[in-house]
This record gives structure tokens, sequence and C-alpha cells, in this order.
């Protein structure tokens, strides 16, 4: 799943589109001239000006970051136009439909189609740059306290509530030895600790007791208005989970490997909440 965040840079300003006009219709000009003075050939300065002009036209599509699929073919109904024997006429009146009609395509790809084009970014991408946004918010916490928190996100996806519970309290217990207190890390043990004591008991849990903070809204990867928030719990707890997975991944190398190979159900929560990401 992606979600869209990154541009590519923005296509060409310039005033090349200006060349098709100038082109198609000076190559009639020129073709009337001619016929004034009675030249035989003069209607290939009119085929010409229009078949260049559209070369021009395909060039400026191929510049822009959003692609015009008609302006791109332009060149190939030139050639059946002008150059490929058929029924039509490439006289001076379909010579100067012809360059009206790109005219108008030149300065319809300038205008929307020049504006930058939007890619689009996978889950896994956005991780990584949570993880990178929250990291002077990681630099206080040890390698120690990091295993222990790892520890916990990997019993609790492993359904082991029981050893889970025993590792978060530990955790939580090494936080006080932290300093400045990481009050959000700690909220996401408690939340963490309390739903994996109801999946122990066999109970569902309907208003649980530890929530985020309004203070710890900078720190979490999944962040909603208050209108596209369904179950504030559920939302906690993904967001819980997301932070311990950064904490321990980033701060304990003896279970980076193992968190690794962990990391779908991570990306498998953000993907959960794309549309409303993206929206």
């Amino acid at each position: 799943m992606k979600m869209k965040t990154n541009t590519t840079p923005p296509g060409s300003r310039s005033r090349l589109w200006m060349a098709v006009p100038a082109i198609a219709f000076g190559g009639i000009g020129i073709e009337l001239l001619l016929m004034s003075a009675g030249f035989p050939y003069a209607a290939l300065a009119g085929i010409a000006g229009c078949v260049i002009a559209s070369f021009i036209l395909f060039y400026q599509a191929y510049l822009k970051p959003r692609r015009d699929i008609v302006s791109l073919f332009v060149p190939l109904y030139a050639v059946l136009i002008f150059i490929v024997p058929n029924d039509i006429s490439s006289g001076v009146i379909v010579q100067a439909f012809y360059a009206a009609t790109i005219t108008l395509l030149a300065v319809r790809l300038e205008k929307l189609f020049n504006a930058p084009k939007q890619e689009k970014k996978t889950m896994k991408q956005m991780l990584n740059e949570y993880i990178a946004r929250i990291e002077p918010f990681l630099a206080p916490i040890d390698e120690e306290t990091g295993h222990l928190v790892a520890q916990a996100l990997l019993t609790y996806k492993f359904e082991l509530y029981g050893n889970a519970a025993g590792k978060i309290a530990e955790a939580l217990a090494r936080l006080d030895t932290i300093a400045p207190h990481p009050g959000t890390l700690e909220r996401a043990l408690l939340i963490l600790r309390e739903r994996a004591g109801g999946f122990a008991e066999s109970r569902v849990i309907t208003s649980p007791e530890h929530t985020f903070m309004k203070e710890d809204y900078d720190a979490l990867a999944i962040r909603l208005r208050p209108d596209q928030i369904e179950s504030p719990a559920a939302l906690d707890l993904d967001n819980a989970l997301i932070l311990l997975y950064a904490v321990g991944i980033e701060t304990s190398p003896d279970d980076e490997q193992a968190l690794e190979e962990h990391q779908r159900f991570i990306v498998q929560i953000l993907e959960s909440y794309k549309n409303k990401l993206t929206a």
C-alpha cells in the first residue's frame, strides 16, 4: 500500500510551447506567399511546418513530469495525415485546422501537465521516516532498556501475554533511571501491559485505564484528526506497538534482526490507516 507524499521536480517553465504555433502557422504563411508567387511545391512549406511543430510538441510533452499521451502521439498523427498517402486533403485548410489543434494541445500541456507529479510512498518508508523523526526522543534510552522494550513487544507478538507483562514491568522499572523521563514510552508500555493482561485473562478491555496524552502527539506514528478516530483505544494500542518497535530496533542491536523479521506486523498496522493518513 502506498500513500502520497514526495513529488518530482516541476516541469520546465520555458516558452517552448510557443514554438508550436509559431512554426506551424509560420509554415502555412510561407506556403501562402509561395503560392502567390506561383511556386509549384508551396504546400510543402505548410506541411513541413505542421510536422516539425508536432515533434516540438512531442518534445515538450516528454519533458513534463506528467505525461500527456495525446501530445506524445501527435507526430504519428502528423505523419499519417501529411506524409502517408491517403484520401485526406493536405491543403491549407487542413493545415490551418491541424495547426490550431496542436496549438491548443501545447497550451493545455503547459497549463495542466506542468505541475509536480506526486509520487507514492510505501508504509515501510513511512515507518523509516517516523523512526528518523523521533530520533531525539530515542537518544536517552539505553541499550538494556531498549532490549527489554523489544522483548516485551516480541513476546506480545507471539501471544505470550504473561511473559510480555513481565518484560513490560522490567522495562517500566528501568525507565525510572532515565532522565529526562520518557513519559510517552512509559504510557506506551502501560497501554501494552493493560492489553496483554486482558488477553491473558481472556477479557475484553473496552475502557482502558492508560491512554496517550496530548503531549505525546509528536512522538506518535499515526496522528489523526478527532473526526477520523473510530476507536481511541485501538489507535492508542497501534501507536504503542509502533513506538515500541521503533525504540527496540533503534536502541537494542541484539534484537534488531528479530524485529526486522516481524516488521511486516508493524507495516500492516500502518496500512490499516492508509486511507486516513492520505485523506
